[in-house]
This record gives structure tokens, sequence and C-alpha cells, in this order.
């Protein structure tokens, strides 16, 4: 059956986001040789130790979600593997490239909005902070999304990338400058009155470009949309020039060893979390996620220490 036989039921051109979105992951698969170990800590232990913190914190008028821990946890996981916290460069024809390891642990969180598309803001410096203080964030990243256009802070991004890549002699974009101007769907900015009127409200107040486009890893939650499901991340998208991304499912019951206090082993029912860690392969092998996994596997052994974060 040709396609011309198939009734099309509705036709969704790409808006700018799902343009963004389409651009970076693309780059992702088409630059990226991926390596994607799926890991499934046990955290029965630590799961009963967050649901202590969460209502003690709340007492104090803190709002703590599982969400928010395990970006405390995968920051101080990552504190352990600096080089996973890095920005590649790499020159395909000469097989040159550069790891640019960084201070800054910038934390890419995909935010799904209110009309089912997302964008992904970046927690600045979460490696400072404390719990507290990344929730703080998260709440203060809620109020200003609700006080930004979109789709003008995704053009400014396209617009910022494009003049970093002509700075660097990318001669290549100057396809996507000539393609995104004769297109009958050519994208524009704000204008007029209305550009003028949403440039009043303080940056400190909405997102801007730098928002999304300062991060050095990036965690999804796919458990935080759909809690009962049962699956988890195989893979997901490195978004260039990044070299880490890490994918959490939901919480999940099943049977598994476990050693009672007397040391003795038992079998019982216990929460695990399945998590998939992806990695450039240009520019790690799997020994620099070996620190990460072990700060992880020392946490949820010991979860006491989270009333110290």
């Amino acid at each position: 059956m040709k396609n011309k036989d198939i009734k099309i039921r509705e036709s969704l051109r790409f808006d700018l986001q799902r343009r963004v979105v389409s651009h970076m992951t693309s780059a992702s698969w088409q630059a990226i040789p991926h390596v994607s170990y799926i890991y499934e800590p046990d955290i029965t232990d630590f799961y009963r130790e967050y649901l202590k913190l969460a209502e003690n914190r709340s007492a104090e008028g803190h709002k703590i979600t599982f969400n928010t821990v395990m970006l405390k946890v995968i920051t101080e996981g990552l504190r352990t593997a600096p080089e996973l916290n890095a920005h590649i460069e790499y020159n395909h024809k000469k097989s040159e490239g550069t790891t640019h390891i960084l201070d800054e642990m910038n934390v890419s969180v995909p935010w799904l909005l209110p009309d089912g598309k997302m964008i992904t803001p970046a927690i600045p410096n979460a490696a400072a902070m404390s719990l507290n203080d990344i929730s703080a964030y998260m709440h203060d990243l809620s109020e200003r999304i609700g006080k930004t256009n979109i789709d003008e802070m995704l053009y400014r991004a396209v617009f910022a990338d494009t003049v970093s890549e002509l700075k660097k002699f990318n001669l290549s974009i100057f396809r996507r400058i000539i393609a995104s101007q004769i297109t009958r769907y050519r994208v524009k900015g704000l204008q007029g009155a209305e550009k003028e009127a949403y440039y009043k409200i303080p940056e400190k107040d909405r997102l801007t470009e730098k928002d999304i486009m300062l991060g050095t890893v990036t965690v999804s939650n796919i458990g935080s949309l759909y809690r009962a499901q049962r699956g988890f991340f195989a893979l997901l998208e490195i978004i260039p020039p990044q070299v880490f991304a890490i994918g959490l499912g939901s919480v999940q019951e099943k049977p598994g060893v476990f050693v009672q206090e007397d040391g003795s082993k038992d079998i019982g029912i216990r929460k695990i979390l399945p998590m998939c860690l992806a990695f450039d392969h240009r520019a790690a092998d799997f020994s620099a996620v070996i620190p990460f996994i072990k700060k992880l596997d020392e946490i949820f052994a010991a979860p006491e220490v989270v009333h110290a974060w």
C-alpha cells in the first residue's frame, strides 16, 4: 500500500520546540557512539530514610520530593567521577578530540510543560547546593517557567547557538541560516510592543537561553511522569557537547536477596530503582563510570547520610 492510499487523520508540522528537539537528538545519534549500562540498585533502606527525611523537612517548611533527593544523590556520585561532568570537542576527519572536565556541575532536567511539550532547564552549580537549595531552586524554576515565553526563549537559544558555531568557523552553519530564511515556515522572535513588554520582565523572573544551554549532564526521570510504569530506559540521548546522561525509572518492587542484621542472607520484596547510565565512548570508557556507581552503592547502603544534606 502506498502512502497516498493511507488516510491521514491529522498532520502536525514541527513547531520551534519540536524542531530544536529533533535537531539536538539527531546530532546526538549522528555523532555520538553511545554506551549504555542498566544499573538496578536495591534502595529499600534508602527509600525508608527518604520518607523520614521528607516528613522532617516538611515540618521545617521544605518540600523534598524523591526526584529532588535523587538529584542530590547523583551530584554526590558525579563528584567522584569528574570525567563524566564534561564537554567534548571532536573532529571526526582528523580523529582529534578534547575532553573539557568542568568545574561547575549544571544538571539539565527535562521539564514537562502544561501543553505536553518539554524543555530542559539546568540547575546551575548543583554540586554546591544543599538538598534544601535544590528543592528551592526547583520551586523557583516552576515559577519562572510560568512567566516565560517558551518559543521566544528557544528562538534566542537557536540564535545564540548559531553565533557560537560561526565563531568556531563552522561554515556548514550557513546552511541552517539560509534554510531558516527561505522556508515559508520561517521562525521569528517576538516583535514590536509584544517584544518590548516581554523583555520588561526581569531575567531573574523568567527563563533565558542560558538556562537551557549551560547543562553539563542530563538527568531524565520518567518515574515522575508515570509512577506505576514498570519499564526502564535502555538507552537515551546524550546531548552534545555533554558526555553523560542518566535516566531514572520508577521505584519498583521485586524479589531480591538482602542481608539481615545478623549477617545472614534472605529473600524478600525489595524496592529497586532502575537507572540507565549512558556515556559518550569518544570521551570515556566504562572505568570512568565505576566511581559513580560505587558512590551510589555507598549511599544506598548507608542512607542515613541524607539527613546531613
